[in-house]
């Protein structure tokens, strides 16, 4: 990888990349001084005007539109195949889809939570019914109470008060317990009036889940967790039967010819030096 975008941030490593500026408006300029043979895109990100100007001075580039979590395991294996790793990708993908199989025996029985995931609070904002996003909630046994054909949609606080979601989602680059801002919210005019809100029913997972690469499975796996903790629940006896066994974490001798990887990012810049699996 020669270089990345203003917000590419895993791992570690692409925070010492040349950053070539945001996804919106990235510098074509310093894009071209550092020769890459290919450019990553997202569709639902980067400009069509991005990508037919690196048309103009014959930099090939490689869009991705994932709108399913299926799509973003396609779209791993397709990347993989042209780079000309193709087993790469395979290996990637067949364990994000075993992970989800797993995933699915454990919660595939439990209703739903709804929830309302969080994009942003003013104005509040969060995520249409029809994005990898929302997808991946239901992966993780949840739904959204959004009903908008929007990608992105500005939702109306008496709205959700009317609906009242039995969980508030955030993404956050340090997940865990709520952060101060996610706190806050309970000092917020009108934000009281949510049950979720009034009792603390915060599930907070990693911004991973914002980005169509490999990660998003382990943030479906840490919000399934949150909101189905009955699941994870060990049977006396079956301490050892954990979640982590049955789905073992990505392993690196998987991607060892490529070392220096790093994940394609929503919006990333990048070429092909790394690993194609984007871990």
């Amino acid at each position: 990888m020669v270089g990345d975008t203003d917000y590419c941030d895993y791992p570690p490593d692409a925070k010492n990349k040349t950053k070539v500026g945001g996804g919106i408006n990235p510098s074509l300029e310093v894009i071209g001084s550092l020769h890459p043979d290919l450019v990553l895109v997202a569709k639902s990100f980067n400009r069509l005007e991005t990508t037919q100007s690196l048309d103009q001075l014959g930099i090939p580039s490689y869009a991705t539109d994932p709108h399913t979590v299926a799509d973003i395991i396609s779209s791993i294996k397709t990347l993989a195949d042209v780079l000309g790793v193709p087993e790469a990708g395979a290996l990637v993908a067949e364990e994000m889809q075993h992970r989800l199989a797993a995933l699915q025996q454990r919660i595939g029985g439990l209703p739903p939570k709804r929830t309302l995931f969080v994009v942003w609070t003013q104005p509040l904002i969060s995520t249409g019914q029809h994005t990898f996003l929302a997808d991946a909630l239901r992966h993780a046994g949840a739904v959204s109470i959004v009903d908008s054909s929007q990608d992105w949609p500005q939702v109306n606080l008496e709205e959700v008060a009317r609906l009242q979601p039995d969980f508030l989602v955030f993404a956050e680059s340090q997940p865990g317990s709520p952060s101060r801002e996610v706190e806050k919210l309970a000092t917020l005019p009108g934000w009281k009036i949510l049950h979720a809100v009034r009792d603390r029913r915060y599930a907070v997972i990693s911004d991973a889940v914002n980005r169509p690469a490999p990660r998003i499975i382990s943030a479906i796996e840490d919000l399934a967790r949150q909101l189905h903790p009955e699941a994870f629940a060990e049977k006396p006896g079956s301490a050892k039967k954990t979640m982590e066994k049955e789905n073992p974490p990505f392993r690196p001798s998987a991607c060892a010819p490529f070392p220096n990887a790093s994940r394609p990012l929503e919006g990333q810049f990048t070429s092909p030096g790394g690993c194609a699996c984007g871990r």
